[in-house]
């Protein structure tokens, strides 16, 4: 007799009942007989309101298939009502089922003929994170269908396939149980080994956060596009002959846009500095470093790609020493000063500090589509971009685990007993070759604070539909453009329009600082995630109002009850872009329909631009230098700032892209010129600028246009190249944990190619920016990275690896012999030690961080 086990999902229902699930179990071979019975139940009324119990109705079945007498069909009835005995409740539930099979007598098998004692249950498709037998280990409303979690394009995906073995069936025993899954698809039939070898055992025996007890693929992203149809097979690792049916399984990707980051290095030159920091401590980060850092948001992101569209420095000399207990204190002001780069530009702009700088118990700070965080901290990076797209801090319910932040998302869902920031679901990590099981018992959402950063599906599906979506400029924008439908009847055209970039402080005690403003089109920018109940408007001559936009921030507890019944209201830090008529003559500030404050609104000053090329742009990297400067005339100021000395009004320098998008090249100034690099204004011949001025809210502009130096040759030095991250740099020896990933690094090129993995011997590795290390032969290799189909030449990457017999990786590093970068170390011993195959203990990430902001 076969016990299997299965549930039925009754999502939310109103209106109507009782409502019915289905679901279907496979067994190895024919089912003579069938009976289903309850195991448990959970329902629930979904509005949480208390109500008299009327009616509970639950009800299983269990049928043999009419076509296929090798499967089960089971079919659930589930209901709820309260005393009213109508259907006037919204109701959910969860029905656990046991199901007893007779199964036909087990037979030896002829020869091609599969086993009747082993067999493929299910599989589970994962790319992060997936809804799979959920009600397992959760209960309602957090237990949703199996592989609901949508895949993404071009994103690695790990099929776990759940294999059910009887030992006791009387045919030969297996011991150790391998597999092999075809993947065909797009033209193409790929066949995948599996990532390591395992003990079979019965499925009800099967434990999810056990990697051990299924076996498991690595998909690669070239591979993960459109439609797929997977065919696994299992079978004896000493006798192939021996295996299971065939397990059919179809997966669909959808298209999701690269998550566009511009990238800044900060070089501090402040008071804040750690004890003992250098000149280098202090430097701007590199974009390699960019590159490195974004490592962790591309895996727990569901997007293909993070892409560094421009990278640029700047200076920044404030205050950072910070206080976790004020949220991001006195990082906010750094995060300001980077947000005045982005422009008009939907990217999210990213500023990276270096070790050297002190900024007390805060590691980052983002919102409002900017972030800073500090070098080498990928966990931080993934966080303050969280921010940056409007998430807000996972809850903590304890002190000696995480920090309690402020700005807490109260919606964020109660895993059922587990951590309040737990991730609720079992993750995969796809940048390790044998699939590392990330367990919710200690795996944590990167948005709250107790280490073991991972992400939950309540953020991983938030965020599905926040990554910004390019507007033009090339094959990559149309693509994730054309994914977005479309209204038929035009109800929202998405075209740039003026808008106040207002910053506004208001004190605990009322005290309103408006600080110096830019108004200028852009795309309409998400809300901060707080309301607010401030109100800013916009008033003509005759007193008229043209406009009234409700005021959010990123701090949570902050207006209306404070941090609790009768509290006095904290201070309000407002950073948002409010519609703004050009023919506004005051400002007013409304806190429930009562004028706090207003400002006037002179006629926006003139701006003469002039530039400086300097002499001819020769390459990328070299320090050829423009310098931009400006006149301003007819200036009426609202500024205190302006006018409490001799220095010149507010400004901001921006460049536009060959897209038509606006960028900062320099954070706002009070100077008249600015010097900046050339290649800040991007790799075309002819350059476009524009200065923007302002009186503190009304801001005059003033353009120019013409050609400025000579581009480089492609293939000069300075010219893209491809990077390989997640690999270790500077040490002779070092061990890999997770497969490498190649990136192209440099000025932005046209056409960004494929790129491709190769060996010693000149045979392919691999396809796409993973390199999966199980395809590697034992002993040493020469990895190749390179790039075909590129418009712009790119230069290859070289990196020496090595595969023990152990199933461990090093890369042997040939930073020692600087003429040739693969030339072996003089030691390659292996060390003897057995790299852990059976999943019964699992890394921990090492992207964990506490200062957070």
């Amino acid at each position: 007799m076969e016990i299997r086990e299965t549930s039925l999902l009754f999502p939310e229902t109103e209106g109507e009942g009782p409502v019915t699930a289905s679901t279907t179990l496979s067994f190895p071979r024919r089912v003579r007989r069938v009976a289903a019975g309850i195991a448990g139940y959970t329902a629930r009324f979904e509005d949480n309101e208390d109500h008299h119990l009327g009616r509970l109705e639950v009800e299983v079945s269990g049928r043999v298939d009419d076509d296929d007498d090798t499967i089960v069909n089971v079919r659930g009835v589930f209901g709820l009502r309260d005393w009213s005995n109508e259907w006037d409740d919204p109701y959910s539930g969860v029905i656990d089922v046991a199901v007893l099979a007779e199964l036909s007598p087990v037979s030896t098998p002829q020869p091609g003929d599969a086993r009747g004692d082993l067999i493929i249950v299910d599989a589970e498709s994962s790319q992060v994170i997936q809804h799979f037998r959920s009600s397992d280990h959760l209960a309602p409303p957090n237990v949703f269908p199996d592989n609901s979690i949508r895949l993404i394009a071009s994103k690695p995906t790990i099929v776990r396939l759940y294999p059910d073995y009887d030992a006791s069936s009387g045919l030969p025993v297996i011991a150790s149980l391998n597999g092999e899954l075809v993947v065909e698809g797009n033209g193409t039939v790929t066949t995948l080994s599996a990532a390591e070898v395992i003990t079979p055992r019965r499925d009800v025996a099967t434990d999810r956060g056990n990697r051990g007890h299924t076996l498991n693929f690595v998909i690669p992203e070239n591979l993960c596009l459109g439609t797929l149809t997977l065919r696994g097979k299992i079978f004896d690792q000493s006798d192939p002959t021996q295996f299971s049916e065939e397990f059919t399984r179809t997966i669909t990707f959808d298209t999701q846009p690269a998550l566009r980051i511009m990238a800044v290095g900060i070089e501090y030159t402040g008071d804040d500095i750690v004890d003992d920091a250098t000149d280098t401590d202090l430097a701007a980060p590199s974009e390699a470093d960019f590159v490195d850092v974004f490592d962790f948001t591309d895996t727990l992101y569901p997007i293909p790609d993070v892409e560094i569209t421009t990278y640029q420095t700047m200076e920044y000399d404030g205050a950072t020493i910070s206080d976790i207990s004020n949220g991001c204190d006195e990082l906010g002001d750094m995060r300001d000063a980077v947000g005045d780069l982005r422009g008009d530009s939907d990217d999210i702009v990213y500023g990276l500090f270096n070790v050297g700088v002190d900024t007390g118990s805060v590691g980052g700070c983002g919102g409002g589509g900017v972030g800073v965080g500090r070098i080498g901290n990928g966990g931080t990076a993934a966080h303050e971009v969280g921010h940056a797209l409007g998430r807000k801090h996972a809850p903590c319910d304890n002190v000696t685990r995480c920090a309690q932040p402020l700005n807490t998302d109260g919606g964020y869902p109660d895993y059922s007993g587990y951590d309040s920031d737990s991730i609720g679901e079992y993750g995969v990590d796809p940048r390790t070759w044998y699939a590392r099981v990330i367990d919710p018992a200690n795996g944590h959402d990167f948005m709250g604070y107790s280490g073991g950063d991972w992400v939950s599906p309540y953020t991983y599906k938030a965020l599905m539909g926040a990554i910004p979506i390019p507007d033009a400029g090339g094959a990559a924008f149309s693509t994730a453009r054309a994914s977005v439908p479309r209204r038929r009847d035009n109800e929202w055209i998405r075209v740039k329009q003026p808008k106040l970039f207002l910053r506004l402080d208001i004190d605990r005690t009322g005290n309103v600082v408006v600080h110096p403003s830019f108004h200028f089109p852009a795309h309409p920018r998400p809300l901060p995630s707080t309301p607010t109940d401030y109100t800013i408007e916009f008033v003509d001559e005759e007193q008229r109002v043209l406009s009234s936009t409700c005021l959010n921030t990123d701090d949570d507890c902050c207006c209306g009850c404070g941090c609790g019944e009768g509290a006095t209201c904290r201070s309000v830090r407002i950073r948002q872009a409010v519609a703004f008529p050009t023919d506004a003559k005051e400002m007013r500030l409304l806190r429930c329909d009562e004028l706090v404050d207003s400002w006037p609104i002179p006629d926006p000053p003139h701006v003469e631009v002039e530039v400086d090329c300097n002499g001819k742009y020769e390459e990328y990297h070299k320090e050829n230098q423009v310098t931009i400067r400006w006149t301003v005339s007819d200036y009426d100021s609202t500024d205190p700032e302006a006018t409490s000395d001799d220095r010149g009004p507010w400004a901001l320098v921006q460049w536009r892209d060959r897209s038509g998008t606006w960028r900062g090249c320099a954070p706002r100034t009070r100077e008249n010129e600015v010097t900046v690099a050339r290649s800040s204004l991007g790799t075309e011949k002819e350059i476009h600028v524009r200065v923007l001025v302002t009186t503190g809210i009304a801001t005059g502009v003033g353009e120019w246009s013409g050609p400025c130096g000579e581009l480089a040759e492609p293939s000069s030095p300075g010219a893209p190249q491809v990077d390989i991250v997640a690999v270790p740099r500077g040490e002779n020896r070092a061990e890999l944990t997770t497969n490498p990933r190649a990136v192209v690094v440099g000025p932005r090129i046209g056409k960004r190619g494929n790129i491709r993995w190769h060996g010693s011997d000149g045979g392919e590795l691999g396809r796409g920016r993973t390199l999966d290390l199980s395809r590697l032969p034992v002993g040493q290799t020469v990895v190749t990275a390179s790039v075909v189909g590129a418009e712009d030449q790119v230069a290859p990457s070289h990196w020496l690896l090595e595969r023990t017999g152990h199933n461990r990786f090093f890369v042997l590093s040939g930073d020692q012999h600087p003429d040739d970068p693969c030339a072996p170390p003089d030691d390659p011993d292996d060390g003897g030690h057995d790299h852990p195959n059976n999943g019964d203990s699992e890394e921990e990430d090492s992207d964990n961080e506490y200062e957070k902001g």
